[in-house]
Protein backbone atom coordinates (compact mmCIF):
# COMPACT_ATOMS: atom_id res chain seq x y z
CA UNK A 1 0.00 0.00 0.00
CA UNK A 2 1.31 3.23 -1.08
CA UNK A 3 0.76 5.48 2.34
CA UNK A 4 2.62 6.91 4.77
CA UNK A 5 2.02 6.22 7.94
CA UNK A 6 3.04 9.10 10.39
CA UNK A 7 3.88 8.81 13.55
CA UNK A 8 2.84 11.51 15.66
CA UNK A 9 5.96 11.30 17.90
CA UNK A 10 3.88 11.08 21.85
CA UNK A 11 7.40 10.45 23.22
CA UNK A 12 10.72 8.99 22.30
CA UNK A 13 12.87 6.38 23.52
CA UNK A 14 15.78 8.25 25.20
CA UNK A 15 17.64 4.86 27.27
CA UNK A 16 21.48 5.67 27.02
CA UNK A 17 20.87 8.80 24.85
CA UNK A 18 20.82 12.65 24.82
CA UNK A 19 17.92 13.90 23.25
CA UNK A 20 16.87 17.16 22.73
CA UNK A 21 14.06 19.71 21.31
CA UNK A 22 14.75 22.93 19.47
CA UNK A 23 11.92 25.66 17.92
CA UNK A 24 13.14 27.95 15.81
CA UNK A 25 11.30 31.57 14.93
CA UNK A 26 12.15 32.82 11.86
CA UNK A 27 11.15 35.81 10.29
CA UNK A 28 10.16 35.52 6.82
CA UNK A 29 8.87 31.65 5.12
CA UNK A 30 11.01 31.51 1.89
CA UNK A 31 13.04 28.09 0.04
CA UNK A 32 15.90 26.93 1.75
CA UNK A 33 14.85 27.37 5.36
CA UNK A 34 14.72 23.95 6.47
CA UNK A 35 17.50 22.64 4.56
CA UNK A 36 19.96 24.99 6.19
CA UNK A 37 19.30 24.65 9.69
CA UNK A 38 19.10 21.12 8.81
CA UNK A 39 22.70 21.03 8.05
CA UNK A 40 23.51 22.64 11.10
CA UNK A 41 22.44 19.62 12.47
CA UNK A 42 24.10 17.01 10.38
CA UNK A 43 27.30 18.75 10.17
CA UNK A 44 27.37 18.37 13.85
CA UNK A 45 27.00 14.38 13.82
CA UNK A 46 23.46 15.32 15.49
CA UNK A 47 20.60 12.82 14.18
CA UNK A 48 17.07 14.47 13.70
CA UNK A 49 14.31 11.97 14.71
CA UNK A 50 11.36 14.25 14.14
CA UNK A 51 10.90 18.14 12.28
CA UNK A 52 7.55 19.95 11.95
CA UNK A 53 6.48 23.34 10.71
CA UNK A 54 4.32 25.93 11.51
CA UNK A 55 4.30 28.57 8.57
CA UNK A 56 1.39 30.83 10.14
CA UNK A 57 3.25 30.90 13.39
CA UNK A 58 6.60 30.91 11.49
CA UNK A 59 8.20 28.19 13.46
CA UNK A 60 10.07 25.23 13.34
CA UNK A 61 10.46 22.13 15.80
CA UNK A 62 13.02 19.42 15.55
CA UNK A 63 13.98 16.90 17.62
CA UNK A 64 17.16 15.60 17.59
CA UNK A 65 19.64 12.54 18.79
CA UNK A 66 22.38 14.39 20.58
CA UNK A 67 24.53 11.52 21.88
CA UNK A 68 27.54 11.85 19.33
CA UNK A 69 27.43 15.68 18.88
CA UNK A 70 30.73 17.08 18.45
CA UNK A 71 29.46 20.62 19.46
CA UNK A 72 28.80 21.96 22.76
CA UNK A 73 24.87 23.19 22.93
CA UNK A 74 26.39 26.77 22.85
CA UNK A 75 28.26 27.13 20.07
CA UNK A 76 24.84 24.67 18.15
CA UNK A 77 22.77 27.88 19.50
CA UNK A 78 25.16 30.57 18.26
CA UNK A 79 25.11 28.62 14.87
CA UNK A 80 21.67 28.50 13.87
CA UNK A 81 21.24 32.05 14.81
CA UNK A 82 23.74 32.64 12.40
CA UNK A 83 21.22 33.15 9.79
CA UNK A 84 19.80 36.28 9.15
CA UNK A 85 15.92 34.52 9.05
CA UNK A 86 16.39 33.59 12.45
CA UNK A 87 14.63 35.35 14.87
CA UNK A 88 15.36 33.19 18.12
CA UNK A 89 15.92 30.23 19.13
CA UNK A 90 14.37 27.75 22.15
CA UNK A 91 16.15 24.08 23.15
CA UNK A 92 16.03 21.62 26.28
CA UNK A 93 17.78 18.76 26.33
CA UNK A 94 16.88 15.19 28.18
CA UNK A 95 19.93 12.99 29.30
CA UNK A 96 19.78 9.29 29.35
CA UNK A 97 16.09 9.15 30.72
CA UNK A 98 14.12 6.17 29.62
CA UNK A 99 12.04 8.49 27.60
CA UNK A 100 11.36 11.89 26.62
CA UNK A 101 8.21 13.97 25.88
CA UNK A 102 8.47 16.85 23.64
CA UNK A 103 7.23 20.14 25.47
CA UNK A 104 7.61 22.77 22.96
CA UNK A 105 4.72 21.36 20.12
CA UNK A 106 1.28 21.18 20.47
CA UNK A 107 -0.91 18.81 18.02
CA UNK A 108 -3.37 21.02 16.30
CA UNK A 109 -5.78 20.42 12.93
CA UNK A 110 -6.24 23.61 11.12
CA UNK A 111 -4.72 25.88 13.77
CA UNK A 112 -7.05 24.57 16.66
CA UNK A 113 -5.92 22.22 19.47
CA UNK A 114 -6.70 18.46 19.37
CA UNK A 115 -7.18 15.98 21.57
CA UNK A 116 -5.62 12.14 20.06
CA UNK A 117 -7.26 8.95 21.05
CA UNK A 118 -6.01 6.01 19.33
CA UNK A 119 -8.58 4.12 17.61
CA UNK A 120 -8.65 0.79 20.23
CA UNK A 121 -9.90 2.63 22.72
CA UNK A 122 -12.99 4.15 21.55
CA UNK A 123 -14.65 0.85 20.57
CA UNK A 124 -16.88 0.55 23.96
CA UNK A 125 -17.41 4.10 23.03
CA UNK A 126 -19.50 3.49 20.18
CA UNK A 127 -22.20 2.00 21.56
CA UNK A 128 -22.68 5.33 23.54
CA UNK A 129 -25.51 7.41 20.67
CA UNK A 130 -24.02 11.05 21.94
CA UNK A 131 -20.48 10.18 21.24
CA UNK A 132 -22.20 8.77 17.38
CA UNK A 133 -23.49 11.79 17.36
CA UNK A 134 -19.97 13.93 18.38
CA UNK A 135 -18.66 12.09 15.11
CA UNK A 136 -21.52 12.69 12.93
CA UNK A 137 -21.16 16.66 14.14
CA UNK A 138 -17.64 16.56 13.22
CA UNK A 139 -18.45 15.10 9.60
CA UNK A 140 -20.60 17.99 9.34
CA UNK A 141 -18.36 20.67 10.62
CA UNK A 142 -15.31 19.59 8.46
CA UNK A 143 -17.83 19.48 4.98
CA UNK A 144 -18.88 23.00 6.02
CA UNK A 145 -15.16 24.36 6.05
CA UNK A 146 -14.78 22.95 2.79
CA UNK A 147 -16.76 24.11 -0.44
CA UNK A 148 -17.03 24.01 -3.99
CA UNK A 149 -14.67 21.73 -4.85
CA UNK A 150 -14.83 17.97 -5.81
CA UNK A 151 -16.64 15.67 -3.80
CA UNK A 152 -13.71 12.90 -4.15
CA UNK A 153 -11.20 15.29 -3.09
CA UNK A 154 -13.41 16.22 -0.53
CA UNK A 155 -13.96 13.53 1.32
CA UNK A 156 -10.03 12.18 1.82
CA UNK A 157 -10.20 14.66 4.54
CA UNK A 158 -11.60 11.67 6.59
CA UNK A 159 -8.20 10.15 5.90
CA UNK A 160 -6.57 13.09 8.08
CA UNK A 161 -9.36 12.14 11.21
CA UNK A 162 -7.72 8.59 11.39
CA UNK A 163 -10.29 6.74 9.30
CA UNK A 164 -7.68 5.03 6.82
CA UNK A 165 -6.63 6.01 3.17
CA UNK A 166 -9.90 7.30 1.68
CA UNK A 167 -11.63 6.90 -2.16
CA UNK A 168 -14.93 8.17 -3.45
CA UNK A 169 -17.12 5.79 -6.16
CA UNK A 170 -20.42 7.78 -7.21
CA UNK A 171 -22.59 5.22 -9.58
CA UNK A 172 -26.64 5.73 -9.82
CA UNK A 173 -27.26 7.20 -7.24
CA UNK A 174 -24.95 5.67 -4.88
CA UNK A 175 -21.72 6.77 -3.17
CA UNK A 176 -19.11 4.45 -1.98
CA UNK A 177 -16.64 5.22 0.30
CA UNK A 178 -13.43 2.92 0.69
CA UNK A 179 -11.10 3.29 3.57
CA UNK A 180 -7.69 0.70 3.60
CA UNK A 181 -5.41 0.24 6.14
CA UNK A 182 -3.05 -2.20 7.27
CA UNK A 183 -3.48 -0.91 10.98
CA UNK A 184 -6.79 -0.26 11.17
CA UNK A 185 -9.53 -2.34 12.80
CA UNK A 186 -11.95 -2.92 10.10
CA UNK A 187 -15.50 -2.57 12.11
CA UNK A 188 -14.66 0.13 14.18
CA UNK A 189 -13.90 2.32 10.87
CA UNK A 190 -16.99 0.77 9.76
CA UNK A 191 -18.57 2.23 12.33
CA UNK A 192 -16.95 5.16 12.40
CA UNK A 193 -17.28 6.01 8.65
CA UNK A 194 -21.16 5.49 8.72
CA UNK A 195 -21.12 8.30 11.59
CA UNK A 196 -18.66 10.52 9.88
CA UNK A 197 -19.61 10.47 6.43
CA UNK A 198 -23.75 10.88 7.27
CA UNK A 199 -22.84 14.03 8.77
CA UNK A 200 -20.45 14.96 6.07
CA UNK A 201 -21.96 13.74 3.28
CA UNK A 202 -25.67 15.24 4.27
CA UNK A 203 -23.50 18.59 4.82
CA UNK A 204 -21.92 18.86 1.55
CA UNK A 205 -25.25 17.70 -0.58
CA UNK A 206 -27.77 18.99 1.32
CA UNK A 207 -29.60 16.16 0.72
CA UNK A 208 -30.27 13.02 3.38
CA UNK A 209 -28.34 10.06 3.02
CA UNK A 210 -28.61 6.30 4.03
CA UNK A 211 -26.41 3.12 4.46
CA UNK A 212 -27.24 0.45 1.91
CA UNK A 213 -24.33 -1.65 1.84
CA UNK A 214 -21.29 -2.26 4.05
CA UNK A 215 -18.34 -4.81 2.52
CA UNK A 216 -14.68 -5.99 3.15
CA UNK A 217 -11.79 -6.33 0.54
CA UNK A 218 -8.80 -7.09 2.74
CA UNK A 219 -7.87 -4.52 4.16
CA UNK A 220 -10.22 -1.90 3.55
CA UNK A 221 -13.74 -1.44 3.95
CA UNK A 222 -16.32 0.23 1.91
CA UNK A 223 -19.64 1.67 2.82
CA UNK A 224 -21.78 2.72 0.81
CA UNK A 225 -24.71 5.81 0.55
CA UNK A 226 -27.67 6.22 -0.96
CA UNK A 227 -28.57 10.05 -1.49
CA UNK A 228 -32.22 10.50 -0.76
CA UNK A 229 -34.41 12.87 -2.89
Amino acid sequence: METLYRDLALSFEGRDKVLGEFLVKFTADRPGILAALSNVFADHGINMLNISVNRTQLLLHFIVDLTNSDSSLNDLERELRKFSFVEWVRYRVVEREAFMVPSMIMPTFRDHQVLILELERIKDLLANTDFRRVIRDLGSADSSALRNSNLSELVRMGQFRGLGRITLVERDGVITIRSCSELNDKHVIEELMIEYYTGFLTQALKASVEVVNKSYNGDCVSVSFKVLK
